[in-house]
């Protein structure tokens, strides 16, 4: 029996993109992907995609049609990707993908990895931003609805090109997942291949596209409708909802009192070893960076980090910094003074007193 490639081809990813789709949704808010787990699920899946599909041909003996299963297939990718996409583009839009780390731009890029220099460029320029953003949402809008879904298909492969080969040059670490998007909406270009090509480069006529009919009975057809409406409105409303949640949840755009870049001008500690060790001399503080998100880092003369979390309590007049990478036991507790660029800081470095005054550096990037 030989197989039909265009037949296996499409039990293959029917097996394979379902399970690729509910991996994504459980794992995609875990963080960065490419995780030792990420290696092990794609290739099984693949591989057991494709095993069962050869068993589906040789029990079926590629006789029957699938056209219904097909277009449920292609529903199913043009809804997922309209609402992962839209994720992303909401998170461009309203800046949240892309904010770019001040600790960052003060780095030299030969310091960075990859995957930082990527970052660093595309938060650099909202406007940017704003733009990748603005066609993410764009094709996510088109994909839904069935008349557009080809063009859809077109600009979304089009930006998942750019996207997963900037992931694998800089060594962004959602590689799967992206090369993932890439394939669904290759795949929903499948139907039409025949017509783009003779449209784009035959420039022959071509027939409309027709869909095959999925219910007979009109009150299942109203039914399937209003859920494809309910279904679109979720995929582009929860997306925007998510992401203004978010920014309003980790402040971003709303800089603290202290937010920027501070240099030490002068720093003394009540023990002379500590005051060594943390004077602005080779091996000492040289910057203290406080960014959105809580998050501060302080900068020694060899270029190495202490990473913290900050809070300030304007009212008080109070800095609590916390070390969170890579010894999470110190705790520095001091009051603050602003002087128009100049920071006083006083207070505990653990147990001991600490005194710093530092000055702001306004040539940094502030968005």
């Amino acid at each position: 029996m030989t197989f039909r490639l265009k037949d296996l081809g499409f039990k293959t990813f029917f097996l394979h993109f379902p399970a690729v789709m509910v991996y994504i949704l459980l794992t995609d808010s875990d963080g960065c992907g490419d995780l030792p787990r990420d290696f092990r699920f794609f290739p099984i899946a693949g591989a057991s995609a494709l095993l069962l599909a050869i068993i589906w041909s040789l029990i079926d003996k590629q006789r029957r049609d699938y056209n219904k299963l097909q277009y449920l297939l292609q529903i199913t990718l043009r809804f997922f990707l309209a609402y992962t996409i839209m994720q992303y583009g909401a998170a461009k839009v309203l800046d949240v993908q892309f904010n770019s780390s001040i600790s960052s731009l003060d780095t030299k890029v030969v310091d960075m990895q990859p995957m930082s220099v990527a970052w660093s460029f595309f938060g650099y320029s909202f406007p940017y931003e704003f733009f990748i953003g603005c066609s993410q949402i764009a094709a996510a809008l088109l994909l839904l609805f069935r008349r557009t879904t080809t063009l859809g298909a077109i600009v979304m492969v089009t930006i998942m090109s750019n996207i997963v080969f900037v992931n694998f040059a800089f060594d962004v670490c959602v590689k799967f997942f992206s090369s993932s998007y890439l394939a669904m909406s290759l795949y929903l270009l499948v139907d039409d291949a025949g017509r783009l090509t003779n449209v784009l480069l035959l420039n022959r006529a071509v027939e409309k596209r027709t869909w095959p009919q999925l219910f007979r009975k009109k009150i299942m057809k109203k039914v399937a409708g209003l859920t494809g409406i309910l279904l679109g409105f979720f995929a582009i409303a929860y997306p925007m909802y998510d992401t203004v949640r978010m920014r309003e949840k980790y402040g971003v755009g709303k800089h603290t009192a202290l937010y920027g870049v501070w240099s030490v001008d002068s720093l003394h500690h009540s023990r002379d070893s500590m005051d060594r060790a943390l004077h602005a001399d080779v091996s000492g503080w040289r910057q203290i960076i406080f960014e959105d998100y809580d998050n501060a880092s302080i900068k020694s003369w060899t270029s190495t980090l202490d990473y913290l979390g900050y809070g300030v309590d304007t009212a008080k007049h109070t800095l609590h910094m916390n070390r969170t990478y890579p010894d999470t036991l110190l705790a520095i507790n001091s009051t603050y003074r602003l002087d128009k660029d100049t920071l006083y800081l006083r207070g505990k470095h653990g147990e001991d007193s600490l005194y710093v005054r530092l000055h702001l550096r306004r040539k940094y990037f502030r968005r």
